[in-house]
């Protein structure tokens, strides 16, 4: 008899995946994949949990990545991914690309790969300081004053429709790619993001990050079911209260509302949506 393949892992609350009909033609090499902050102050804030890991919030990276894989149906990759001895095994992985980078000292982006085997690839790049408060922080306070410049936060032009490669991160970007491009934007270390919408002109998300929202008094982020990923510093934000889940249509986004965004590289990042797109001196 087969072996059977592992439970998945708990959800979040109301975190139910969305039956989205697959695209039709995935890639043949597709990947799903996840990045992630390296930074050694990590290794002593007790939010980033209790084996005092230089990782962001690395278990729920490993539980987006196995999530993703119970999604495709990759028994390969469900194996290596799942349990304890899975998460063990991604940290060595990732122990050994901090050791290969010979710059231990420094915070790094990782961004891992795993393929519908089980195989499990690492690339790295240098990364910008953040603060800890911007990685943990205790509210998502509207009038938390900011003494740094505000992400420029733009609207896509078109819709998206949703489908698996947008519920989960995979190699598969086209989506993103495409409401990056219309919206100008430059490259990955410009500090301008796009929120993507769908067919009901509901907010899904922005191209690399999770959104937030200040609406009837409280944060609030959309849900799954809008089709945008369930991020790794989303799901953080949800299981500690800062916010909840809700709708958010296009028409109720205001010009210069401030809203945050989030990835598991950047943490908590303060931006302010711009109707007027970005100008020459940003897109060039």
């Amino acid at each position: 008899m087969p072996e059977s393949l592992p439970e998945p892992p708990a959800r979040p609350p109301n975190e139910s995946p969305p039956a989205f009909p697959p695209e039709p033609s995935p890639p043949f090499d597709l990947q799903i994949f996840t990045s992630l902050r390296y930074d050694p102050a990590l290794s002593s804030h007790p939010s980033n949990g209790p084996n005092a890991s230089p990782f962001y919030i690395l278990s729920h990276h490993r539980d987006r990545l196995l999530a993703a894989a119970q999604q495709f149906v990759w028994p390969g990759a469900i194996r290596t991914l799942s349990g304890s001895i899975g998460l063990e095994n991604l940290t060595q992985i990732l122990q050994q690309t901090v050791s290969s980078a010979d710059a231990s000292s420094q915070p790094m982006k990782i961004r891992v790969l795993v393929s519908d085997s089980g195989a499990i690839s690492t690339s790295h790049s240098p990364t910008a300081p953040v603060t800890l408060p911007n990685l943990f922080p205790t509210s998502l306070d509207p009038l938390l004053p900011s003494t740094v410049q505000p992400w420029r936060i733009v609207i896509d032009t078109q819709p998206t429709l949703p489908s698996p490669y947008t519920l989960h991160k995979t190699t598969s970007r086209t989506p993103y790619t495409s409401a990056r491009l219309r919206a100008g934007i430059p490259s990955f270390t410009s500090t301008i993001e796009v929120l993507l919408y769908n067919l009901s002109t509901e907010i899904m998300e922005g191209s690399l990050t999770s959104v937030y929202f200040f609406r009837g008094g409280r944060w609030v982020t959309p849900p799954v079911t809008s089709g945008g990923n369930g991020g790794t510093t989303r799901r953080w934000a949800l299981e500690r209260e800062l916010c909840v889940e809700e709708v958010v249509k296009v028409e109720s986004v205001k010009d210069d509302e401030g809203v945050w965004i989030s990835n598991g590289v950047r943490g908590f990042v303060w931006g302010m949506v711009s109707f007027g797109g970005i100008g020459e001196d940003e897109s060039s």
